[in-house]
Parts: structure tokens; C-alpha cells; sequence
């Protein structure tokens, strides 16, 4: 269910709700069972770089997940999961297509051109892409570093955050089996109202063929090939098509694509066992989901083990080993949404609708229209597809040894190998070989990948406490990574018409094919001193110094330093003596300042590469030549460079009943790499160089509190927030720079990054409706002439039904295609709202996530606009555009008294579907953009724990029942499938992009834990 709100601004409706929530929370006066509240959570262990520490002494910003949170959400993978659980995180998915990737961002991210992805610490080692790789169930808890005190001990790798996972071990004691398993069932939660009626359809159909002079191409459709010279055929066209389609059946596509019923199951189950000495863990987990449409579906194996033993007094043993497989069908996403709702709803006198269904009508319509590019999405999916085969082992192994007391020597390997392989295949039902027979045919691709990553570390530890009060804990370490990716693919074409797919190779022709190694390697060294004063005066000092092959030959190294400091006020004696310690018992004040780097950039940027071309000799193509590419290299390319400030305070109400952190923060983004255009007279086009800068600053909460404690009911809420807004500084000398997303038919706009502005900002032409009857004069020949003042296009002569553009020339009486900007895709905050209950055996949950502030492009309604025959169009065109034929002459009229009859409520309608707006409508408009805020209930749980007692009797420990609906509803004003997507690559830079994303379903899920 999407509950649409006709008011653009949604902020006056969420961020109350967001606040009558937390107003649950400080409304509540009645505190009972106070004295046991909190004490586990003060002794919480925080997971951070190269070690753990106590929750209350944390001295930078950390946001912790814990396995029950996780576990709370049945999920494909931890993205899933994780998304609106920890302030400052962003994850917006790109689709909801099986295997469709996700942009995760801290804090906006600190690049404008180069990566801005969090880097993934498991268990102590960097694993590239973690929350969609481990399973949920192996998650013991995940830490979101954010501020520079907890980043800086990664150095270069720091600026986009850290999201450190530790996965469960075994316990000691008895033997435990857990067995999780889900099944649920995906719908489509929302269709888009496109025009469904057959008679409409095809009345449209006539308009936009006769204003295109089509007329025997819709007749050949809709009116049995009717001549245009045989009598009535102008003048009884719209009787016809009532009499022949008044009562017609009409196809609705998006029922047929995406009606059915997904299903996804899962099965997880897990070994501990262990003594004093020993303990194991290993889980297996699958995983499978069918999409909604045909040959999209999803399969992954899981397979992890964990081993920690004391081999001898002070010296410790750690192993763990994950083995993965993923097969995905379909390519992990599907684009295709318009190809759906563009489709013809009714095959005409042409092709009866089983035809129509079952067909591959692209070469039959687009025969009859150049400009018809939607294939069969029913024939496509089966006609053309693609699969992608991948498989990791991760190993990893450290040994501790205890010497002289104090200091502890760790010692640490990992291993990690990924091999993938892509293909995928058009046959002669596909667009691609009815496009193009003879040169192109029937086509294919291979793709294989395989990485690997080696990692050793170093470090020592120390650790001792000074007269009861001073405690030290300093650490220093070494770390050397190598990592290398080899690929090759080839492009096929005309294979032979009856062939056995790609497994006919040798008979195809190789039309492109490429090869590659790449390597890198980085060597750090790096120390941390943590210092505490009887628990009151904590002080964090970290320092790392990396090396990397990424860069140039002077500029290898880098150093990042951080500092941090904290008070807390509530172990003060004045504090804990005094009455307010009765309402405050915990407060705590942190500061933090750090520099950190990004070195998620492309491989040797800083040499001028070599490229294979062709060089003929007498006029004879075929000989091999290498030359240098385009880009030139830039020996003296360094760091992406941030330095971070964060001010924190924590807060707990009534012994930790109710606890508020707050962050606020500012990142200053330095030596940005930007690519320069050169003169033509260089001989290259582009060079990297470190020349942007930027500014992300804003303010985080997170509330956690026990709203109710009364016998055996409780109830709990869980919330946070983030505001983040970017500032861009500093770019290539220019005052800003462009950003292209999309085409002209699949929706374009134009992404602006400009000094001094947000980053977001989409820039286009400003529509302001059509021009209308009472916008021209008519002489009596028939000629229109515009009235004074009313806005000239930027060529030729305006007629009534055109789209009408703002003024963008000086005199301000003249739209001249002038880039203005119209929205902008950056939330102004997001954030989630948890809210638990538990009643005996019964818990329910209720999660909520908002995004508020953010514009969206909604290129996919763009790419509907009519620009080709036989295609659909959304019922709030179909039913509101202008129209320009007489349906008693069957012709354009430009008579203005005739055309203000045919269309009594111009000043509301849409354009018309003449020539200049089958251009009009490429233009990146503000009819586009929209408000993307939204309020969606995410997550509904409810579930039952059975008896203790109950479950001795059959040898079972726990044993526990949910339901579980995902996706349950969403609040917003946004007309498209989802507000949250985000189907551009850079989501810095181009936020907000939505153009024909497989929507979300909504899923049905039924789950059993067991203990044994």
C-alpha cells in the first residue's frame, strides 16, 4: 500500500511524527524497576579498529547494531537489514529486482568523483562489499565508525566511514543447534496508473499518429488497414473506434509482468559447542529468491566456520573460514519498468491480445515507427538473458601470546579469493537481433573475474593500571595488503541462427574483447594510546602512516593523525552526590579532530596508459599498433584528504531508562581528484589531479529508551536521525561542474557540483504549463500571433497545447534553453524509528524509516511521454492532454474558439502531442521533479515464544514463531513506483535519479526459530 499526499512538502508531517514518538519517550513520568535498567548496557563492548573497548569509554562517534536487531529482520543479506538502524548511515537500494545492488554512504560520503563507500572490517580484516556478502545470521554485531577518533587507525582508508562486523563465536558450555528459517511471499506493492481503457487508448493513438502524419500506420493497427482516401475515413474515425473498442478488452501488462506471487526462502542453521579451552562455530545458510518477474531469481550458499582455542596458558588461537556462492539470474537488476507500462494495451484488428502477449511485436510495430524502441518485455526476458556465477573463501588466523604481564603480541593472516563469471545471450526473438540481423544477430558476452587479497598484521598491545585510577592502553602495529583483479570478456555476435547459445562459441564472430590485471598494495604503520582517569577523563591518540601503489612515486605516503577527548560530568562527586543524578545519571562530553584518507580511486591514474588501435598500411586495416589513451597521467597525484571535528554528548535519563547521543560534526574534504580537459593541442583529453574540496557537516541523535517495565509487559523504542548538508568548496577553477545522467528517451537531466552550493542540485528548464487559447491573437486568415507578454519559445512560432517554459534572457520575455537549476536530490534528514513490545511468549515489532527533503527526477514518467506510436501513456496524460483534433472532422483544428470547446479546462492540461513536443518532452524539466519524502513502515513483526517448561519435554531450548510484513505501507507524495532509489551510480553527486528501477515488493514472511 503507498498512500500518496497531494502536499508537495512533507517535512510538516514527518519530523512531528518522528517527534510524537520520542514525545512517548519523555512524556513517560512513571519510573518503576529503575535500578536494574541499564547496567549491562553501560558495560557494552564497542568493536573498533584493532580492538574493542567498554561503551562508556568511548571517546569518538560510534553507532553499534547488535545481533538482535539484525535478527529482528528476516533478510536476503545485512544491507537489508541494517538500513535505518544506525544515524548517519545511508543505504538506498537501486532496485527491487533479485541481487540489485545498493549505495551505502556515513555522513554523504567525502568524494566527488572517486568512491564513497564505507570500508568493511570483518573480524579484523577488509572485506570489499561485507553487508551483502555475510550472512545476517553469522553477525554477532556491527560498529559504524564515523567520527575521526575511531577512522584515523585506518589512515587512508578512513574518510567514508568504517563498519566493523564481528561474527559469532562459539560459547563455552553445552552444545547448542539454532535452526532459523523463513519463507516469505513478494507482491507488487503499487501499479502506476497507466490508461487502461481500450477506447481511450486508441483515440489517443489516432491523435498522435494524424498530428505526426501517420494516419496509415494507425490504420494498419486499429482500423483493419483502412485507406485514409476511403470515404468517412476522417470524419467516422472516432465512431469507428467507439463502435470497435467501446467494450474491448484491454491487456494490463503490469498484472501480467508482475501479478504473481515471488517467493523467497531460507534456511539457516548453527553449530556452538565448546569447553574451557576450545569453542567452535559453523553455520550453514541458503538462501533463495524467485523475483516477481520471469528468469530474474536469486540462489546463495553460505557456508562459515569460527575456532577459538587457548593452546597454552597466554597463548591464543583464533581461525575462521566463509565460503560463498551466488548465482543470480537476470543481472541483479532489471530497467526495464517502461518497456512494461509502455506496452500496447490492445493489439487492434492486427493481433488478438493472446498474440499481443505472446509475441515479439517489436519488429511489426516499429516497422510501422522508427520511433517505437519497446520490445516484448514477456518475449525479452526469455529472449535475452544474463546470469552471474560468482563464488569467495575467505580464511583468516591470528595467534596472541601474553608476555611480561602487561603486553600481549598478536600476529594475524587473511586470505580472500573471489572468482565470478557473467554471460548473457539474445536469440532471434530479442530487440537486439530484430534491430540488427545482419550485423549484430543473434549476440552474446562472457565476463570472468577473479581477485584475491592477501593481508598480515602486526600488532602489540599494552595495557596496565596506575595507583587504581590511571589506566593505559596503548597499542602498536604493522599491516602490509596486496591485492590483484584479473578479468576477460568478449562481446559475440552473429552466431549462427540454429545454434546451442554460447556453447556455439566457434561459430560466432568476436566483435570486441578485453583483458586485464590489476594490482595494488599498501603498507602501514600505525599506534594508539588510550588514556582514563578514575573513569572521569578519558583521551584517545591515534597515528597511522600508509603507503600506496595508487599513487605516484613522490606521493606514496601519506600520515593521519586524530585526537580525542572526553568528560564524564556524572562520575564527578558534585554530580553524583547531587539531586540531578537522580534524572541525569550519565553524562558524558566528547571531542574529536582527525585527518584521514580515501584511496578508492582508479588504478595507476598517475601513469599515462598504453591502448591497443589499428594502424593500416596501404589502406589495409588489420595491423596492431599501441598508443597512449586519453588520459594523460599525473606523477603527482596524493590523497583524497579529509579532516574531521566531531563534539558529542551522551546523555541517560533515570538510571539509563532513557538514553539520547547526540554528534555534531563537520568534514572538510581536501585534494579532491577531478578530472582536468585539456587542450586538444596535448594530444589527451583529460588528467586527474587533486584540486576540489568540499564540506559535509551536520548533526546526528539517537534515543534509545524503555517506555514501559510493568510485570510482564515491556515496551521499548529505538530511534535516530541525521542531518547532513554539503557545502562544495573549491572545484577545477571553474565556478562549477556538470554531471549527465540518462538520455534523451530514457530521461535526462543534468546534475550541477557548483562552489558554494549543496551537492544535488539538478539543473533543467522551469515548465509552467501550455499555452493556451487566451495566450494569442487570431487574424482572420487563420494566423496566431502571440500576445504581448506572454513568453516566447526559444524557436519558431508557439501554438496552443505546447509546452510553456519560464523566461530566462535579460529582458525576461523569452526562453532561450538556459540551464536553471530545479531541485535538488540530498535528503535533509533520514533516519528510523523502532518500536518494540513483548507481553509473555508474545513480541511485536514495528519499524519505521523516513526520508525527508530530498527532490526526485522522475526520468521513468519522462520516458513515458509520448514521442512513438502504439505505445502507452500514463492515465495522467491520457486523460488531460491538449487535444488539436476535431472529432467531427477527424482533423487538427487551429481555430482558438474551436480548440477552447475541445478543451474547456486548458488552463489544467497537459501539453499536446504535436511534433514540437515530441521534442519538448527531452528537455530536463521541472514537471519532473518531485518531492521524494516518505514515511514507510518497513517492517511489522509479530511472533510467539513458547513455554520453557512446555519445550523440556521434547528437548528443545527456545523455540519461537513470527509474521513478519515487509514493506507494509509507504507515506509520500511521489507518483513513481518508490521514493527510495537512487539509479545513478554516483549517489554524491547525482542523488535522486529514478528512471525505470524495478519497484519494491511488499512480502509476506512466516518464520520459526528453534534452539536445541
Amino acid at each position: 500500500m503507498s498512500l500518496k499526499i497531494t502536499n508537495k512538502n512533507l517535512k510538516p508531517l514527518i519530523a512531528p511524527l518522528f517527534l510524537l514518538a520520542s514525545g512517548f519517550v519523555f512524556g513517560q513520568t512513571t519510573i518503576k524497576d529503575t535500578a536494574k535498567v541499564g547496567t549491562k548496557e553501560i558495560e557494552e563492548v564497542v568493536v573498533i579498529g584493532y580492538g574493542k573497548v567498554k561503551k562508556s569509554d568511548l571517546t569518538g562517534a560510534v553507532a553499534s547494531v547488535s545481533a538482535k536487531d539484525l535478527a529482528a529482520t528476516p533478510a536476503m543479506n545485512a544491507l537489508q537489514a541494517l538500513q535505518g538502524r544506525a544515524a548517519g548511515l545511508n543505504i538506498v537500494t537501486a532496485g527491487g529486482a533479485p541481487g540489485a545492488g545498493a549505495n551505502v554512504t556515513i555522513r554523504g560520503g567525502a568524494s566527488i568523483t572517486q568512491g564513497t563507500e564505507p570500508l568493511y572490517i570483518v573480524d579484523g580484516f577488509q572485506l570489499d562489499g561485507a553487508l551483502n556478502v555475510i550472512n545476517p545470521n553469522d553477525i554477532e554485531s556491527i560498529d559504524v565508525l564515523k567520527g575521526a577518533s575511531a577512522t584515523a587507525i585506518y589512515g587512508a582508508r578512513g574518510s567514508n566511514g568504517i563498519i566493523v562486523i564481528k561474527t559469532k563465536t562459539g560459547k563455552k558450555g553445552r552444545t547448542t543447534v539454532n535452526y532459523n528459517s523463513f519463507m516469505a511471499f513478494d507482491m507488487l506493492s503499487k501499479k502506476l496508473d497507466m490508461v487502461s481503457n481500450a477506447e481511450q487508448y486508441v483515440k489517443y493513438q489516432y491523435e498522435l499518429a494524424q498530428l505526426g502524419g501517420k494516419a496509415t500506420q494507425w490504420s494498419n493497427v486499429f482500423d483493419n488497414s483502412l485507406g485514409t482516401d476511403a470515404p468517412g475515413f476522417y470524419t467516422g474515425a472516432f465512431n469507428r473506434i467507439s463502435d470497435r473498442y467501446g467494450s474491448a478488452a484491454a491487456l494490463d501488462w503490469q498484472d501480467k509482468m508482475l501479478g504473481g506471487t515471488g517467493t523467497t526462502q531460507n534456511q539457516n542453521i548453527n553449530v556452538s559447542v565448546g569447553n574451557e579451552k576450545t569453542q567452535a562455530f559453523i553455520s550453514y545458510n541458503y538462501n533463495k529468491q524467485d523475483g516477481l518477474l520471469q528468469n530474474y531469481s536469486e540462489t546463495r550458499n553460505s557456508l562459515r566456520a569460527n575456532i577459538n582455542s587457548e593452546l597454552y596458558k597466554g597463548i591464543r588461537l583464533d581461525f575462521s573460514s566463509m565460503f560463498n556462492s551466488n548465482s543470480t539470474n537476470g543481472g541483479g537488476a532489471y530497467s526495464g519498468m517502461k518497456k512494461i507500462l509502455l506496452q500496447p494495451i490492445t493489439g487492434g484488428t492486427k493481433f488478438t491480445q493472446d498474440q499481443l502477449f505472446n509475441t515479439q511485436t517489436f519488429g511489426d510495430f516499429s516497422g510501422l515507427d522508427s520511433g517505437y524502441d519497446t520490445e516484448n518485455p514477456f518475449i525479452e526476458t526469455q529472449a535475452s538473458t544474463s546470469n552471474k556465477r560468482a563464488r569467495s573463501f575467505l580464511a583468516n588466523i591470528g595467534v596472541e601470546f601474553d608476555f611480561l604481564k602487561n603486553f600481549t603480541f598478536r600476529t594475524a593472516g587473511s586470505y580472500n579469493w573471489n572468482n565470478s563469471k557473467s554471460t548473457s545471450f539474445s536469440d532471434e526473438n530479442s530487440k537486439a537481433y530484430l534491430t540488427d540481423p545482419v550485423n549484430t544477430g543473434i549476440n552474446g558476452s562472457i565476463a570472468n573475474a577473479e581477485s584475491y587479497r592477501y593481508q598480515i598484521t602486526n600488532t602489540l598491545t599494552y595495557n596496565r593500571t596506575f595507583a587504581e585510577k590511571h589506566r593505559v592502553s596503548a597499542l602498536i602495529g604493522q599491516e602490509a595488503i596486496y591485492q590483484e583483479n584479473e578479468g576477460n570478456s568478449m562481446k559475440l555476435i552473429k552466431f549462427p541462427y540454429y545454434n546451442f547459445g554460447l556453447y556455439d562459441i566457434g561459430n560466432a564472430t568476436v566483435s570486441d574483447k578485453d583483458v586485464s590485471s590489476v594490482p595494488n598494495s599498501m603498507s602501514s604503520y600505525f599506534g594508539r594510546v588510550n588514556y582514563s582517569y578514575d573513569d572521569r577523563y578519558l583521551l584517545t591518540a591515534t597515528f597511522r602512516r600508509d603507503g600506496s601503489s595508487k599513487f605516484g612515486p613522490n606521493k606514496k605516503w601519506g600520515n593521519f593523525p586524530s585526537v580525542a577527548a572526553a568528560w564524564r560530568t556524572s562520575q564527578e562527586s558534585f554530580w553524583k552526590n547531587g539531586k540531578i543524578n537522580k534524572i541525569i545519571n550519565d553524562l558524558k562530553f566528547r571531542f574529536e579532530y582527525g585527518i584521514t584518507g580515501n584511496n578508492d580511486i582508479g588504478n595507476s591514474l598517475y601513469t599515462t596508459n598504453l591502448v591497443m588501435t589499428d594502424y593500416p598500411i596501404n589502406n589495409t586495416p588489420g595491423n596492431p599498433a599501441y598508443t597512449t589513451s586519453n588520459t594523460v597521467g599525473n606523477r603527482g597525484l596524493q590523497w583524497e584528504e579529509m579532516k574531521a571535528t566531531n563534539i558529542g554528548i551522551d546523555l541517560g535519563f533515570f538510571n539509563n531508562r532513557i538514553k539520547l547521543t547526540s554528534e555534531f560534526y563537520k568534514n572538510d574534504v581536501n585534494k579532491m581528484l577531478l578530472p582536468i580537459v585539456l587542450p586538444v593541442s596535448s594530444g589527451y583529453s583529460t588528467k586527474f589531479d587533486n584540486i576540489a574540496s568540499m564540506r559535509n557537516q551536520g548533526m546526528e541523535f539517537t534515543l534509545n529508551s524503555i517506555n514501559v517495565k510493568s510485570g510482564a509487559f515491556r515496551w521499548s523504542t529505538d530511534a535516530n536521525i541525521g542531518f547532513n548538508k554539503s557545502k562544495v568548496i573549491a572545484l577545477d577553477g571553474r565556478p562549477s561542474r556538470p554531471f549527465n545522467v540518462g538520455s534523451n528517451r530514457a530521461g535526462v537531466v543534468t546534475y550541477y557540483a557548483t562552489v558554494g552550493e549543496q551537492l544535488g542540485d539538478m539543473y533543467g528548464y522551469v515548465y509552467q504549463g501550455i499555452y493556451t487559447t487566451d495566450d494569442f491573437t487570431q487574424a482572420s486568415n487563420g494566423t496566431l500571433t502571440l500576445k504581448p507578454g506572454v513568453v516566447k519559445p526559444s524557436t519558431g512560432t508557439p501554438k496552443p497545447g505546447d509546452m510553456k517554459f519560464a523566461a530566462d534572457n535579460e529582458a525576461g520575455d523569452q526562453f532561450t534553453r538556459k540551464l536553471v537549476k530545479i531541485g535538488n536530490g540530498t535528503p535533509d534528514f533520514i533516519g528510523g524509528i523502532s518500536n518494540n513490545f513483548s507481553y509473555k511468549g508474545f513480541d511485536l515489532a514495528v519499524f519505521m524509516k523516513f526520508s525527508v527533503g530530498g527532490d526526485i527526477y522522475n526520468a521513468t514518467k519522462q520516458s513515458l511521454s509520448p514521442y512513438a506510436l502504439f505505445q502507452n501513456t500514463p492515465s495522467e496524460f491520457g486523460n488531460n492532454y491538449y487535444h488539436l483534433i476535431d472529432p467531427n472532422t477527424g482533423q487538427a483544428t487551429t481555430n482558438l474558439v474551436r480548440l477552447k470547446e475541445l478543451n474547456p479546462n486548458e488552463d489544467s492540461s497537459l501539453w499536446s502531442l504535436s511534433n514540437t513536443n515530441t521534442a519538448n518532452i527531452t528537455y530536463p524539466s521541472s514537471y519532473y521533479v518531485e518531492d521524494g519524502s516518505y514515511l514507510r513502515i518497513a517492517q511489522v513483526t509479530l511472533g510467539y515464544s513458547f513455554n520453557k517448561e512446555f519445550l523440556q519435554h521434547i528437548s528443545v531450548t527456545n523455540a519461537r514463531i513470527y509474521v513478519t510484513v515487509n514493506n507494509l505501507a509507504t507515506i509520500t507524495g511521489y507518483s513513481g513506483f518508490d521514493p527510495e532509489v537512487s539509479a545513478a551510480g554516483g549517489v554524491s553527486v547525482t542523488p535522486g535519479y529514478d528512471t525505470s528501477s524495478f519497484p519494491r515488493s511488499r512480502s509476506y514472511v512466516l518464520g520459526i526459530n528453534l534452539t536445541f
